[in-house]
């Protein structure tokens, strides 16, 4: 295939217009060439104050945004520790009112419950002093009873041993008079000694 002589010429569809066409841009009365600053073919040219400004102000508008988004989730948090806060106070009222220092019918004050929680403080430091003498004394008993067991051990050893002492000899009598041999012995003795 033979090459064109001109690419224009071959894509010539009849409208009349040469490929060979020099076409001069046309003016417009309106603008110029400043105005297509947006033009990504337009040459590139320093960025004016006004667009340097408004990048600074899109950047402070997303800055501004991100903070105010933080603050709403701070203040979602902060509503949530307050309805807990709430939910305390409200438990320890209800239990408050059903206490039997609280007399019936009466609102608790923070000084009468400050007054209450004290003297519940000294009662049980108090019994906490009982509980410890309580314990040295049980340790006491613990070591007289150890004491008293081990004598009462050390006793009955002394009397199985005083029962050991005292049975041998009826024990060896016994054997004795069973043994035929010696009962005749005896039996001799005895009648010897009648005569």
């Amino acid at each position: 295939m033979a090459s064109p002589t001109h690419f224009d010429d071959e894509f010539d569809f009849g409208g009349g217009f040469s490929g060979r066409h020099l076409a001069s841009k046309r003016s417009s009365p309106d603008f110029d060439d400043e105005d297509y600053d947006n033009d990504p073919f337009a040459p590139k040219k320093a960025k004016s104050k006004a667009e340097e400004a408004s990048g600074v102000t899109t950047g402070m508008i997303l800055s501004l945004r991100e903070s105010l988004q933080n603050c709403k989730d701070t203040l979602v948090t902060c509503q949530n520790e307050l309805e807990a806060a709430k939910s305390e106070i409200q438990s320890w009222h209800s239990t408050l009112k059903n206490e039997p220092s609280v007399p019936a019918g009466v609102t608790p004050d923070p000084k009468m419950l400050i007054n209450h929680l004290q003297t519940l403080k000294t009662s049980e430091e108090s019994l906490r002093e009982q509980l410890e003498k309580a314990k040295k004394k049980e340790a006491a008993f613990i070591v007289t009873f150890a004491k008293r067991e081990q004598e009462i051990t050390e006793l009955k050893s002394a009397v199985w041993d005083l029962k050991v002492q005292l049975k041998p000899p009826s024990m060896q009598a016994r054997r004795l008079l069973l043994d035929p041999a010696v009962h005749e012995e005896f039996t001799r003795l005895k009648v010897g000694g009648k005569n």
